[in-house]
């Protein structure tokens, strides 16, 4: 991959903080995979974000408040640093 463009997502994946630790999401291992299309102008960014098991209704809207938090806020940031890209965050 060209250098200038992994400097870009380099930087658009640290900014995108996990809430409670503040840490960014790709030094917790929550990012599994970046795809850079530049002929489709498309990246698509995969999460490897878990959900409590078990029927506690309460962890398991809390997990899917914060993992779309985590997804919107990546999706803003890929938005920052590619304008004119369509930004997939699955």
């Amino acid at each position: 991959m060209n250098p200038e463009i992994q400097k870009k997502i380099d930087a658009a994946l640290a900014r995108v903080k996990e809430p409670q630790s503040e840490l960014p999401i790709v030094d917790l291992g929550l990012v599994s995979n970046v795809r850079y299309d530049e002929k489709a102008k498309s990246i698509e960014l995969c999460l490897a974000i878990g959900y409590a098991a078990g029927n506690c209704p309460a962890c398991l809207a809390i997990n899917g408040v914060v993992g779309a938090g985590i997804a919107r806020r990546a999706r803003e940031e890929f938005e920052k640093e590619f304008p004119g890209f369509s930004i997939i965050v699955e």
